[in-house]
């Protein structure tokens, strides 16, 4: 058996992959920026909601320093989602939005 291979896993192509993926009633998210959503669950654990400089942050982040893609800031919001309560939802749809339509 090699070191790192799962030994469930049979064929040539199979560096790590479980072809016998199930599907998750859970949206894929494709990238996901792991220091945010932390961020996020952090903030979620400590005052049940995420704070407003994460929305700033994450905005500035894209819209200004182009330091993290479009696509990875919106699948990093979706992802981020279950830590927003019902009084922040506007708030998040505007950053959605804003991000959505940045150039």
């Amino acid at each position: 058996m090699k070191i790192g291979l799962n030994p469930a896993i049979s064929g040539e192509n199979s560096v790590g992959l479980n072809k016998s993926v199930k599907k998750s009633n859970q949206p894929a998210f494709q990238a996901v920026n792991q220091k945010y959503l932390k961020a996020a669950e952090d903030w979620y654990r400590r005052r049940g909601n995420i704070c407003t400089s994460w929305y700033e942050s994450l905005r500035d982040d894209v819209i200004l320093f182009k330091d993290i893609s479009k696509q990875d800031a919106i699948d990093t919001i979706n992802a981020a989602r279950k830590y927003v309560n019902a009084g922040s939802m506007k708030a998040y749809d505007t950053l959605l939005k804003n991000i959505q339509n940045a150039k």
